[in-house]
């Protein structure tokens, strides 16, 4: 009898410390602001133009082109923009260019680059070249 009361005992604290995670995720989503229509018009060109198929977000999608969650805040707007509008020839590639975007489309995505530079990614990816020389 005194092993049932135990287990029930435990199975009551881990359900009701589960409890507590589950509200205060839900009460903690509605502090998170939703995305702005501008970066959302920009997510969803760097859906339709497959950006992830060279690009990664968040650690997913593909590493030629490398990882763009906080390329807002190394490279900055203007950069970023004049690389989408005057695309560049690849490094590694024959000849192939970067594909180009209008002005309105470079600037939609960049408002979503600066949307996820803003986003709390607790410093991951790491960087795994501080320090070094």
């Amino acid at each position: 009898m005194g092993k049932a009361y135990t287990f029930f005992g435990i199975l009551l604290a881990v359900m009701g410390f589960f409890s507590v995670l589950v509200y205060d995720s839900i009460r903690n989503a509605d502090a998170e602001q939703p995305i702005p229509p501008d970066a959302l018009q920009g997510k969803q060109i760097f859906q339709r133009r497959a950006c992830i198929e060279c690009h990664t977000v968040f650690g997913n999608g593909g590493y030629v082109g490398g990882d763009l969650t906080k390329s807002y805040v190394r490279t900055g707007a203007p950069a970023l923009t004049e690389y989408l509008v005057q695309a560049p020839v690849l490094t590694g590639a024959k000849k192939k260019r970067h594909e180009q975007l209008n002005e309105q489309d470079a600037a939609a995505v960049v408002a979503y680059l600066r949307y996820l530079s803003t986003l709390n990614t607790l410093d991951w990816p790491l960087n795994t070249n501080k320090g070094a020389r």
